[in-house]
């Protein structure tokens, strides 16, 4: 490519294997400085754990002449087992509680119980052991060891203490006070500062051993960190350099890039792309010339798509001025091309809705996009279509809106198919009139609307007398006959707010509204209309091969504001009904609940 010149090329390689090689050599610091700062804490670690194990065998030695002490005082001999569990422990025979540390007899002296749950773990080692493992140098070992052989002999003191105080039961007072004398002899006095001696000592060398390791490695970690921060610093700079040479070479930022390349990604052929003399030979400038070429492309599949569709593919001036119209739209409305172009779009809107067309202009004037609007046309022959309608503002290259484009869909067969699912699925199919399902979602919204208005409402449940025996004498077709006749009574015996409903068979339902404007007191709103009923349903119907007379029993259940429910509702009408039944037919019976 022309706009990939050498010069910017060879630059752009130069600072970014040398970036690369920055950025090694950062890699290669920053392991570096891991390994120095885990040594640093592991040297850390290792004198913590030097002292610890030398403060241990000082603690022990303290620890078995307070217990021996302790046991010679009290004679408890809980005391004696803890003397012998040190050494034990000590001298690797037992391993070591998981909790253990340098207060852990101090703690046991004043709890026996204290961590009795904490079992040990791990193998059994002597505590010399340990310090060898350690790492503690030979000359500190043998000074250890000196101390230990001294605690050692104290121990033989110690127990030849125990020894005398356990010679008599109950213990003799006199030989309890020779026990505790040899604890604080001259001898046993020496002996101990014999054991601390060494200890001390080998503290000192362990601390002047490990602080000069701690040093060392802290001295390589400082290193490590001002090479991460040059390398840092140089990669930093070395970022800006690879970005001012791919910029270069790009012909604009990497934002302004992406946001070129999502427009053209979206289809967006026809927004300018600004070039100058730097960036003519860029990569802008590449996709400038294949900007051009895809909008000649572009033009001519749009053509194509638009002549093609079924859907009617318009566009309008913001006055509403119709400036194209395809074959989708000739096909939808009716009129051609030649009839409508420079024609007015209220032409095709009936009347009312010809407020509807000022809107969606002020909206599209506003810069704003509708979609998937529903609404009506005129079809040339003067019915009316039902449409879908997207409008979509169009530009011009400063951005203002000059006009709009539409697409406009023929969804007339689809509400049809939409009215037709809903009656099916809400309506019963022989009288027109509500189904069980609806009738239950009325219901609930009834009672709902009762409970927060504090409203009454009744539920009035209709059967039929004798309907059996028309079904049996005179056949299906005069029961059906009949029963689309007693819908259409009904309906007339109720206002356009009441719901009128067939459950099955010969039943039906009303969901009954009291009237704003009635002043009847107690029942007599219901009892007017039930009379209508009863009165209109009782009048001989006129089939087509007979006369037929049949009367109606009728359950009334009346809501105001009792605690209930929809389902409580109608049993309660049901059961009304047939205590009207049980009474004679041709009559109605309320609900009374039972005292």
């Amino acid at each position: 490519m022309r706009f990939w010149k050498n010069s910017k090329s060879s630059h752009f390689t130069f600072y970014l294997y040398l970036m690369l090689g920055i950025v090694a050599a950062l890699g290669i610091s920053f392991i570096g400085f891991i390994y120095e700062q885990r040594h640093y804490e592991q040297a850390l670690e290792n004198r913590s754990v030097s002292i610890g194990l030398v403060e241990e065998l000082r603690q022990s030695s303290n620890d078995l002449t307070r217990l021996v002490r302790t046991y010679a005082t009290t004679g408890n001999p809980v005391f004696k087992s803890q003397f012998q569990a040190v050494i034990d422990i000590r001298e690797g025979r037992i391993p070591r509680p998981s909790n253990y540390s340098l207060a852990y007899w101090d703690l046991k002296a004043i709890d026996p119980g204290y961590q009795s749950d904490k079992k040990p773990v791990g193998e059994a080692v002597a505590l010399l052991e340990l310090m060898r493992r350690a790492g503690i140098t030979r000359e500190e070992m043998a000074n250890l060891a000196q101390s230990k052989a001294y605690s050692d002999e104290l121990v033989r003191i110690e127990k030849m203490v125990m020894a005398l105080v356990d010679q008599d039961s109950p213990v003799n007072p006199a030989k309890r006070e020779q026990a505790l004398r040899m604890m604080v002899d001259e001898n046993f006095l020496s002996i101990k500062a014999q054991v601390m001696r060494p200890i001390i000592l080998t503290e000192g060398m362990i601390i002047r051993r490990t602080q000069q390791v701690v040093d060392a490695t802290h001295k390589r970690l400082k290193i490590a960190l001002t090479a991460l921060f040059i390398l840092s610093a140089l990669l930093v700079v070395l970022i800006l350099k690879v970005r001012q040479q791919l910029n270069l070479i790009i012909g604009c930022s990497i934002p302004e890039l992406h946001r070129t390349i999502i427009r053209l990604g979206s289809g967006d052929f026809i927004s300018p792309i600004a070039l100058n003399n730097k960036n003519a030979d860029s990569v802008l400038g590449w996709i400038a010339q294949t900007q051009r070429t895809l909008a000649q492309l572009d033009l001519l599949h749009y053509k194509a798509m638009v002549d093609s569709s079924d859907d009617a593919i318009l566009s309008k001036t913001t006055q509403g001025i119709i400036a194209s119209w395809n074959r989708g739209a000739e096909k939808i409305f009716g009129f051609s091309a030649d009839e409508m172009i420079g024609k007015p779009m209220m032409d095709i809107i009936p009347a009312d809705r010809a407020h509807e067309e000022p809107e969606l202009l002020a909206r599209i004037a506003r810069g704003e996009k509708v979609d998937h609007f529903e609404t009506r046309r005129l079809h040339r022959d003067g019915h009316l279509v039902d449409v879908s309608v997207t409008i979509s503002p169009v530009r011009d290259q400063s951005g203002r809106v000059i006009g709009a484009s539409k697409i406009a869909r023929d969804i007339t067969k689809a509400k049809a198919a939409e009215a037709e699912i809903r009656r099916l699925a809400f309506y019963d199919t022989l009288t027109g009139l509500a189904n069980r399902r609806l009738l239950q979602e009325q219901l609930q919204h009834t009672l709902l609307r009762a409970q927060r208005d504090q409203a009454e409402f009744a539920v009035l449940f209709i059967d039929l007398d004798n309907f059996k025996a028309l079904n049996d004498v005179c056949g299906h077709e005069a029961g059906d006959e009949l029963l689309k006749e007693v819908a259409v009574r009904l309906s007339k015996c109720v206002r356009e707010s009441d719901i009128v409903a067939r459950l099955g068979g010969d039943e039906f339902v009303i969901i009954l509204n009291i009237s704003r404007d009635s002043n009847q007191a107690g029942t007599g709103w219901v009892d007017t209309v039930t009379q209508k009923i009863n009165i209109s349903l009782a009048r001989p119907y006129h089939l087509a091969h007979t006369v037929h007379s049949c009367s109606s029993s009728i359950g009334i259940a009346i809501y105001s504001g009792q605690a209930t429910s929809t389902s409580e509702l109608l049993r309660q009408a049901d059961q009304a009904m047939y205590e009207a039944k049980t009474c004679g037919r041709n009559r109605f019976h309320i609900y009374q609940p039972p005292l």
